[in-house]
């Protein structure tokens, strides 16, 4: 019980000393043998204090008495300063112990410790005006409001050294602790609204007298140009409409401020002159404010700085720049698990199945949902989303909110910008990169048409989906292959509109759009009515001017946007990872593959082999659809070589001879064809394949059982159905593969109840 009212006077004597900084070295003293709590004397005024714990009248008429009468002893030998008796209770004083001051009610003063607190800085006033003012990027996905109307879901926090996974909660543990965090994240990775959901855990903290410390929530990128502490505090009040600021800035120097500063990588300053080789300085100069924040913050309250990881070349510069010192833990974002995912959406008032391709990170799942896409694609699958419709939109989303960071070019530019730097970043194997910091600034002036200002400058070191790619080396890299290929369409479709402009390419290219950015180059040449013409003179011009991966590209455009390509074309040294002809393809008989390298190709078993291209000399490491060479469609291959076969999966006749019932057997098939790969699904012509006549029968009722058990749903894209696995689904999926012959899983049950012979469905 002493230890707690010790600790209690200590906290009552740091508010008085904030409250008096002239007697800021007084405290307790020995008068008349009589230990004081406090004594602080000023220029004018004699400030005597008493705090205690107890709620108990006596005790409260034994302090008054004491402050009463030492009062009136010091009045006689200083006359000429005025006396000032402060009675502090932990809680709020009772009726009791405030009548027992009220006839001295003129120099003496009851109330408890918030109230006193409140004199040195209203913490409730302040935190009041914080909840109306932005937290960081946090908005509400739907309407746009600073105050979302979905709870937060906790992200794991991972420790950059790999000891341990925290939680918010252990964060905000953490902070109570004096500890000190670094949190990491990319793009839309959640932390705004982690911090968001710190602040109100400890201020919820200070409402309840858990803790006379309170949260202050700074977005360093309302503070441009400000260098000095105290002006940062200064006009953060003010932004958020506190009437006194100087009483935050008195607040946080006393320190009973946990300081939060989101968007490290939002503060530039107007040094920054559009050299990118001065751009390490530059950063460190605009880091002064975070650092002199960081450096004057009183050792004993947590503190917390988020920002982007790739703003900074590396660790070392990111810690020289912020200047963090060995006492910070980094932390890391991680994105939504499965789990994470379908209670956030729930959360949105979309129940249901989640589709695999559907990124995990929360703004972008929040951008998805905002729009309405999600409505049929979630829940109800009354959709027919795509996963290029859902990119497509979905990068114009993330461009529209960079330009916010007031570059001064607006979504569309942004962009054009990414786009551009997908298709400098093909000359690597992988497409990501990396991308030197010239091309980056090269990409800009392309763009616009003008080099980059000092604005300019920061959104390039802050560009979405663009990572750091070697430890010192001032070189990016896309992060996410799904994302640099829905990057890679824009390019590619300009060049089918205007092929005779090819300057965006570079001449050595060494991978093509991917399955993601063909489909959405398809979609769009759909959406613009590009004829069979159009798209056949581009690709003519991109196999003259030696794009051969262009021209590659165009071709797979043409065939799923159900485009006939009219001339012959030759398409050289390239290798395609994966291509798929139906049996719905209109004729590219003209196209003629040389020398390619196919990683899966796939042919329908029922397709017409007069339609298909012509491939000479060319490696296929996986022919899916036929099973050896005699089974090649006549003429459509000449002196290639094969490194195998396969009627679908590899292990189709393995599972159709399994001891079960057919229904079963089909499921299986088509289970392992849906969750073997991730992202984009499968055509619905590709689930038959490698199956005989009875099992195709079944497909029709398999598919309709998949769709109805939230395991799959169809979609649209082109003259083709594709048919996308539920992301929540897979777990389920994998136990039904693992253990085909039980039946505790009503849709295993559903299938085995099937007819042997079933009639052909529509789906």
């Amino acid at each position: 019980m002493h230890e707690e009212h010790k600790e209690f006077e200590n906290e009552v004597l740091r508010v008085a000393r904030a409250l008096w900084p002239a007697a800021r070295y007084s405290g307790s003293v020995r008068i008349d043998g009589r230990e004081r709590d406090g004594v602080f004397e000023t220029e004018e005024c004699i400030h005597l204090i008493e705090a205690t714990t107890s709620r108990r009248l006596e005790k409260a008429k034994e302090d008054i008495s004491k402050l009463v009468g030492l009062a009136s002893k010091l009045q006689k030998t200083t006359s000429s300063k005025a006396m000032r008796c402060w009675f502090v209770t932990r809680e709020e004083p009772t009726a009791d112990q405030r009548h027992a001051g009220e006839k001295h009610r003129a120099f003496l003063t009851v109330l408890g410790f918030s109230q006193f607190q409140a004199r040195l800085v209203d913490a409730r006033a302040y935190l009041a005006a914080r909840e109306n003012h932005a937290f960081g990027s946090v908005r509400d996905p739907v309407t746009g409001s600073l105050k979302p109307h979905v709870d937060y879901v906790p992200l794991a926090l991972a420790e950059q050294s790999g000891a341990a996974v925290l939680s918010p909660d252990e964060v905000v543990n953490g902070l109570i602790a004096d500890k000190r965090f670094l949190l990491l994240g990319d793009y839309g990775a959640g932390k705004s609204m982690t911090l968001q959901y710190v602040h109100r855990k400890l201020s919820s903290g200070y409402y309840k007298g858990e803790s006379s410390h309170f949260p202050v929530y700074v977005n360093l990128r309302d503070h441009y140009g400000q260098t000095e502490p105290a002006e940062i505090l200064e006009r953060h009040a003010r932004i958020i409409g506190f009437d006194s600021p100087a009483h935050l800035v008195r607040a946080w120097r006393a320190g009973y401020v946990y300081l939060l500063l989101d968007g490290f990588d939002e503060v530039t300053t107007l040094s920054i002159q559009g050299l990118w080789r001065k751009l390490r300085d530059s950063r460190y100069r605009a880091m002064e404010p975070v650092r002199r924040l960081i450096s004057g913050h009183p050792r004993g309250p947590g503190i917390i700085v988020a920002g982007r990881a790739h703003f900074f070349d590396s660790e070392r510069e990111r810690r020289s720049a912020l200047g963090l010192d060995d006492a910070f833990v980094e932390l890391s974002l991680n994105e939504f698990s499965d789990e994470q995912l379908e209670t956030y959406l729930r959360g949105l008032g979309l129940p249901g199945a989640v589709p695999s391709w559907l990124p995990s990170r929360p703004l972008l799942v929040a951008y998805l949902a905002s729009k309405g896409l999600l409505q049929g694609v979630i829940g109800e699958w009354a959709g027919d989303l795509d996963p290029g419709v859902g990119w497509d939109m979905l990068i114009d989303k993330i461009a529209h909110r960079e330009a916010q960071i007031e570059a001064g070019i607006d979504g569309p530019t942004v962009r054009r910008i990414l786009e551009r730097l997908a298709t400098k970043a093909r000359v690597s194997p992988d497409g990501l990169g990396p991308l030197s910091t010239d091309e980056i600034v090269a990409a800009f002036g392309e763009v616009c048409g003008y080099p980059p200002d000092d604005r300019g400058m920061l959104l390039l070191q802050r560009l979405p989906g663009l990572g750091v790619d070697q430890g010192e080396s001032e070189t990016r890299r896309f992060v996410d292959e799904s994302f640099v290929e829905a990057c890679r369409a824009g390019d590619v479709l300009s060049f089918a509109e205007n092929p005779y402009d090819a300057s965006g390419f570079p001449p050595n290219m060494e991978c093509g759009a991917g399955s993601l950015g063909i489909s959405i180059t398809a979609r769009r040449v759909q959406a613009q009515s590009l004829t069979s013409g159009h798209l056949t003179a581009a690709i003519e011009r991109a196999c003259n001017n030696g794009h051969n991966y262009l021209a590659s590209d165009l071709v797979g455009a043409a065939v799923e946007a159900g485009l006939e390509i009219g001339s012959h074309v030759y398409i050289k040294d390239v290798l395609i990872r994966e291509i798929e002809f139906s049996s719905g393809m209109r004729s590219a008989a003209g196209v003629h593959y040389q020398e390619c390298l196919f990683g899966e190709l796939a042919l329908d078993p029922d397709i017409d082999g007069t339609k298909l291209p012509r491939f000479t000399r060319c490696f296929v490491a996986v022919l899916e659809g036929r099973i050896s060479p005699n089974d090649l469609p006549p003429g459509a291959f000449d002196d290639c070589d094969f490194e195998s076969f396969s009627t679908a999966a590899g292990t189709t006749n393995q599972i159709l001879d399994l001891p079960i019932a057919l229904g079963v057997r089909v499921l299986i098939t088509v289970l392992k064809k849906l969750f073997e790969r991730r992202g984009s699904g499968r055509r619905e012509s590709a689930l038959y394949r490698g199956l005989d006549h009875r099992a195709r029968r079944a497909v029709p009722d398999i598919l309709q059982l998949l769709r109805s058990h939230g395991i799959a749903y169809p979609c649209r894209r082109g003259t083709e159905t594709v048919w996308i696995p539920d992301r929540s689904a897979r777990p389920r999926a994998g136990r039904i593969l693992a253990s085909p012959s039980a039946k505790d899983d009503p849709l295993v049950i559903a299938a085995a109840e099937l007819p042997v012979v079933t009639k052909h469905a529509t789906t």
